[in-house]
């Protein structure tokens, strides 16, 4: 992955070593009453198998980074809705402290347990808030920068997260860690990912770069932990064979950047990031030193989730050249296709397209492009050349999914890249995005907003509302059905975090830089 979070770069262009960081992150839901177009369900009776005890116990609750073992991103567990989100108003604001990364302070999404939020700063640094008053109830401090997105998840009684090199529970009352457990050295990667919890197994992934740079001869690691106590049960290499392509002295790759998806079926979805180096280098142009597909990476990985065995994998673009990784979290719901209803896993990522696959056998039934698409496929030229979507561009946040519809925030911002490895960072001043509603049946374009700046923000549903946020710190609230616009508010920092929803309550960490000479991070409770 690359970077969002640059310091600004307005009015100036930087040439750097491209890398796989999270959004080039050193380069930078009631759902509608009607029965949508695909038909399916928002929190699909597919993950119910596999959802870890406290996601029923805490019904109202939003216990995992991405709402539910399904990555849903959607609640009906709200009053929030399309009549009453005018009335949303800024409840309490959490002042964010940490020493900035190449992101900010904060790229991950809050969860709520209870009466309490918790959330992880990008020094690793855990925060217990008092969901009604905004108050820190303790802090653990690990001072392990990393550029996130990361993240924290809640199961068995336990708080789960992760620092740059290693996972780690922690006792949700006090702050006392549980248990650690390293899973690699500072100089062979790191880790960014949010855990994801399922029966007693916690999942993360290491990647193979450190703060912009690759590790030549590292591959992603898939770690697959005993929930009780960290040990190791089962791990997947993310590059197949291991063989780095035949040149580990100068190759890298895979890894993933968010929590995978499961299903009642004993299956996990991930999706696995780009190879390296990228482009290329003088001596091996267009990526020449990784001949063909460079598997798995930019791949849609099905594992047993008991096992890690390979059942399945999509590769959507083979020996990537720009960056384009399928990092987003795969979503996992049910569609009728072909009359019939079929399991259906969906995932998206920076080459600004959405695929949809069926879940038992990896077979494709749809891709939609978003955003615009330029230079975008094939060999480079020796020449600098203007790439859309761009290396900070194309699907870079979470998507989410309510009542047959996908909704994609996307990114355009032109880069320019040469085979040889040249590359110029676009200015994020001028990035744009979008946020667009797909059937997820068919993929049909059921609506699209354009927005002004790049939406970094992720996509949430709280019943008939779709929540996106953008790099300048711009809150949208928009319908579910339409697209209209329903509510707006803007933060006071650049936002590349993701929304919560519990209760009454929206949460929005604006922890970035974004285009703001004087930002103030912070966590905002948003409230009816």
């Amino acid at each position: 992955m690359s970077v969002i979070g640059l310091p600004n770069t307005r009015g100036q262009v930087r040439r750097r070593r491209l890398t796989p960081g999270w959004l080039g992150l050193t380069a930078l839901a009631v759902f509608s009453l009607a029965i949508g177009p695909g038909i399916a369900d928002p929190r699909p009776s597919v993950a119910s198998a596999a959802e870890a005890p406290d996601l029923r116990t805490h019904p109202r609750d939003w216990a995992v980074s991405n709402g539910d073992l399904a990555n849903t991103r959607a609640t009906t567990r709200t009053p929030i809705n399309s009549h009453n989100v005018k009335n949303l108003k800024v409840k309490w604001r959490l002042p964010l402290d940490g020493k900035p990364t190449f992101a900010g302070i904060m790229a991950s999404n809050p969860i709520v347990v209870g009466d309490t939020v918790y959330l992880i700063n990008l020094d690793s640094d855990v925060y217990a808030v008092d969901k009604e008053s905004g108050k820190v109830r303790w802090k653990h401090e690990f001072n392990s920068p990393t550029v996130g997105p990361n993240g924290v998840a809640y199961a068995h009684g336990l708080l789960y997260g992760t620092t740059f090199t290693g996972a780690f529970a922690l006792d949700p009352e006090t702050g006392r860690t549980v248990w650690s457990r390293e899973l690699l050295t500072a100089d062979q990667g790191g880790i960014d990912v949010a855990p994801q919890v399922y029966d007693d197994t916690v999942v993360v992934s290491t990647v193979p770069s450190t703060f912009g740079r690759y590790v030549p001869g590292s591959m992603g690691i898939i770690w697959a932990l005993d929930a009780a106590t960290g040990t190791p049960k089962w791990n997947f290499n993310t590059v197949k064979d291991g063989d780095l392509w035949g040149h580990p002295e100068i190759n890298s790759g895979g890894g993933s950047w968010f929590a995978p998806a499961l299903d009642g079926h004993g299956r996990i979805f991930l999706s696995v990031a780009n190879p390296g180096p990228l482009p290329g280098t003088p001596e091996y142009p267009n990526g020449s030193s990784r001949p063909g597909p460079n598997l798995y990476t930019n791949c849609l990985v099905a594992l047993d989730s008991r096992t890690g065995k390979l059942l399945w994998y999509q590769q959507t673009v083979p020996h990537d050249l720009r960056d384009y990784d399928l990092q987003d979290p795969a979503i996992i719901t049910t569609a009728r296709i072909g009359g019939v209803s079929t399991e259906v896993v969906v995932v998206a990522g920076k080459m600004g397209k959405v695929y949809a696959y069926r879940a038992d056998d990896g077979t494709p039934l749809w891709t939609l492009p978003v955003g615009t698409h330029l230079n975008d496929e094939g060999p480079l030229p020796n020449d600098p050349v203007t790439v859309l979507p761009g290396i900070i561009g194309g699907v870079e946040t979470p998507m989410a999914l309510a009542d047959g519809r996908v909704f994609v925030p996307w990114v355009d911002n032109p880069g320019k890249l040469s085979a040889t490895g040249g590359l110029e960072l676009p200015d994020n001043a001028k990035g744009r995005g979008g946020l667009t509603a797909a059937d997820v049946a068919t993929g049909k374009v059921l609506w699209q907003r354009d927005l002004p700046q790049m939406a970094l923000g992720a996509a949430t549903v709280a019943n008939d509302v779709v929540f996106t946020a953008t790099f300048d710190g711009q809150i949208f609230g928009v319908s579910t059905a339409t697209g209209d616009l329903l509510w707006t508010s803007t933060a006071r920092a650049g936002i590349i975090a993701f929304p919560a929803v519990s209760g009454d309550l929206l949460l929005v960490g604006a922890g970035a830089p974004g285009l703001s000479a004087s930002p103030v991070p912070e966590l905002i409770a948003y409230s009816l």
